[in-house]
């Protein structure tokens, strides 16, 4: 299970403490599992921009419609209304199921993985409105609302889940 750590900023695990104060809302792809049967399709309703409170002011994430075998969007987060961080990312269809896969990048598009190095989330499981990968979860919450949670690794070798409230920009 991909762990963001080394390059995640301090401010980042802050968000987790908050997080941690609700119930858990990430799941862990156990040893020798399989991912459930999914459909890209299913997760259609993602297309178009959301915007939720974020660790340092406003995050958005923007998803594109279903093609290709993939859902591509980017997630922005804002810090003193410039540009923090962002994240480019893909959702794929893969053989029967699904696969989060994302980058990161600076403000000024320096990347914070290695150049080969993409992180992956394989689907743990599916249940009603909820898309749980493995440390990373996506859940419709009410026609205009989604919730995304992901894990964060600390440098001690304990993790913090991030928990986002976005809402859908009309």
């Amino acid at each position: 299970m991909p762990l963001l750590t080394q390059t995640v900023p301090s401010i980042f695990l802050v968000l987790g403490l908050a997080a941690a104060a609700q119930a858990q809302e990430t799941r862990t792809m156990k040893p020798g599992a399989a991912s459930p049967p999914a459909k890209l399709e299913d997760l259609a309703w993602l297309h178009g921009h959301w915007e939720a409170p974020g660790i340092t002011g406003p995050a958005t994430e923007v998803y594109s419609a279903p093609a290709g075998g993939q859902i591509v969007g980017h997630f922005r987060q804002l810090r003193d209304g410039r540009i923090w961080f962002f994240e480019i990312m893909a959702i794929a269809q893969v053989g029967s199921s699904l696969e989060y896969r994302l980058k990161h990048f600076n403000e000024d598009l320096t990347g914070w993985e290695e150049k080969g190095t993409v992180l992956t989330f394989p689907l743990v499981a599916v249940e009603h409105d909820a898309w749980y990968f493995d440390g990373l979860t996506i859940k419709r919450d009410g026609p205009d609302g989604m919730i995304g949670a992901v894990r964060i690794g600390n440098k001690d070798g304990s993790s913090r889940e991030a928990v986002f409230k976005y809402r859908r920009v009309k």
